[in-house]
């Protein structure tokens, strides 16, 4: 069975690096609580993010306001200094067999140290998904 997961930031809302003088942490998290998904996963999926748990309540709220189908599960409690290593953690405890990610540096580490599909974020946009059923 694929358990498919993706990251919050970069691949579910845009990355806060991408916001000129928007401030620090704190104020990102509390905007993104105003953003719309960039699009909903369906059916069965699961989220891991290296966001820091102090934010673990906005990350919650904006998952309850904009999806019907909640990831199974979310990887939150990240305090390591490392996001590469915690997301790899995450990844291989729990079988997860896909992953979209958007940071260049972080796919390349997780397809060296997972044995999961790891696809950057613009790979994943280009996808076919087209109807093969008919």
């Amino acid at each position: 069975m694929n358990k498919i997961a993706f990251d919050i930031d970069g691949v579910l809302v845009p990355d806060c690096d991408k916001f000129p003088n928007l401030g620090g942490l704190e104020e990102f998290y509390a905007l993104t609580t105003c953003m719309r998904p960039l699009f909903k996963p369906r059916g069965e999926w699961y989220a891991v993010t290296a966001r820091e748990a102090q934010y673990r309540l906005y990350t919650m709220e904006w998952i309850r306001r904009h999806f019907t189908n909640a990831p199974i599960q979310l990887w939150h409690e990240s305090d390591s200094t490392n996001p590469p290593e915690y997301k790899a953690e995450v990844i291989n405890k729990n079988s997860i067999t896909k992953y979209i990610e958007s940071d260049y540096g972080i796919v390349e580490y997780l397809r060296k140290h997972t044995q999961a599909e790891i696809i950057h974020f613009e790979e994943f946009c280009s996808l076919n998904f087209e109807d093969t059923q008919g």
